[in-house]
């Protein structure tokens, strides 16, 4: 293999699979003590908005609640779909059946990882509940990554 095959397909892999990579990256720093239960339900006290509603701390609970549960959904839905995107750019011919498979595998695998990362930290618990969520949100992704590619170009396998 020349130096300039070599530079081309080093190019096109960072090209298809540099955002998976990052983005597995922002995730592991989310599950870090930084981002514990604890953490986000101080800053959402601390909010001037929210501070200045008076709000209830059960309602602060709540909103915490909420908006950790849904980061986990969305983390897991934007790795999907840029795992399906670098799956098609790695190899166009797969099947959109499997590259949908193996998307969210590869998303479902991670959120594993990443709940059991929890776990051995100071402040996080790993959760079954958690990684329920984090495949729904693979899933989701995943799908509609097939739908949206499906549709942009619909004369490739999408």
């Amino acid at each position: 293999m020349s130096a300039t095959t070599a530079r081309t397909a080093t190019a096109a892999w960072l090209w298809a699979w540099g955002p998976v990579v990052l983005w597995v990256g922002v995730i592991t720093w989310l599950s870090s003590d930084r981002f514990s239960d604890e953490q986000t339900a101080s800053w959402l006290t601390r909010m001037p908005f929210l501070s200045a509603l008076g709000l209830p701390p059960a309602t602060i609970d709540a909103v915490n609640l909420i908006l950790r549960k849904t980061a986990h959904f969305v983390e897991y839905a934007t790795l999907s779909v840029l795992a399906y995107r670098a799956l098609g750019l790695g190899d166009p011919s797969a099947s959109r059946a499997r590259r949908l498979l193996s998307a969210v595998g590869l998303a479902v695998g991670c959120a594993a990882m990443d709940e059991f990362h929890q776990t051995l930290t100071l402040t996080r618990t790993g959760s079954l509940k958690d990684l329920f969520i984090n495949s729904l949100g693979a899933i989701a992704g995943a799908s509609l990554a097939a739908r949206l590619l499906a549709q942009r170009w619909p004369t490739r396998a999408a």
